[in-house]
């Protein structure tokens, strides 16, 4: 039996490393994009190659692609861009601590929509094609603030 090669999005990321979801797997529920998302995921995994770059060492997705059923299921935001293909959550292990990674990305060129620290364990970053807005925060157990703050 052969396997089927996986669809290169960029550089560094596949659409199934986009896509994968543990809970869809565990609950049988679909998480294909639609068109319009896989365009969006191409745009998204062609920023995520420039903070790879950036970072210099291969960054985690934990969460990218999320079908509306999928989010709603997770707890997603009513208006999440994951469920646009726009979103992904991730880490840098070998880089440095989250924080870390959020503060060298928020002081880069890179043109993002929004940079949220979340809860000091992960990195939520959303990209638009079109007048990002370089939001920058961080959420924690006693709310959202702006800004990402020094270690």
């Amino acid at each position: 039996m052969s396997a089927t090669k996986p669809v290169r999005l960029s550089t560094y990321f596949t659409q199934d490393e986009l896509t994968a979801s543990d809970y869809a797997a565990r609950y049988g529920m679909n998480n294909e994009p639609d068109q319009r998302a896989l365009e969006n995921l191409r745009y998204t995994a062609l920023q995520l190659d420039r903070v790879r770059a950036l970072l210099g060492v291969p960054v985690l997705v934990s969460s990218g692609y999320r079908s509306p059923r999928v989010n709603e299921a997770v707890g997603g935001s009513k208006r999440s861009q994951h469920m646009l293909g726009q979103a992904v959550d991730l880490i840098a292990p070998s880089f440095g601590s989250p924080r870390a990674v959020a503060r060298l990305i928020m002081e880069s060129h890179i043109p993002f929509d929004q940079l949220i620290l979340e809860y000091g364990r992960w990195v939520h970053i959303s990209f638009t094609q079109h007048n990002p807005r370089g939001d920058v925060l961080t959420i924690t157990t006693q709310g959202t603030t702006k800004g990402i703050p020094h270690e």
